[in-house]
């Protein structure tokens, strides 16, 4: 697993949401700053444009959302 630092709720801001894109993609979009993409762990901007009505969805809970941070690590490979 990789040694990047998990994100906790305290690292957002109140209003952030929280999204799953295509059923493994963390998506947040934080008030005033934007979308980001965190799979990999890392944030990045996100082009909200690439949403669809039918291939994204809000996460039932901020801990179902770090899960899917989370599983996106397993996909590192050692250097």
């Amino acid at each position: 697993m990789s040694d990047k630092r998990l994100p906790t709720a305290a690292d957002f801001p109140p209003g952030t949401e929280f999204v799953i894109k295509e059923f493994d993609v963390p998506l947040v979009c934080i008030p005033g700053k934007g979308w980001f993409n965190w799979f990999g762990g890392t944030p990045r901007p996100y082009d909200v444009h690439f949403l669809k009505v039918d291939n994204n969805w809000n996460a039932d809970s901020f801990e179902e959302w770090v899960a899917i941070v989370k599983d996106s690590l397993k996909d590192d490979k050692p250097a």
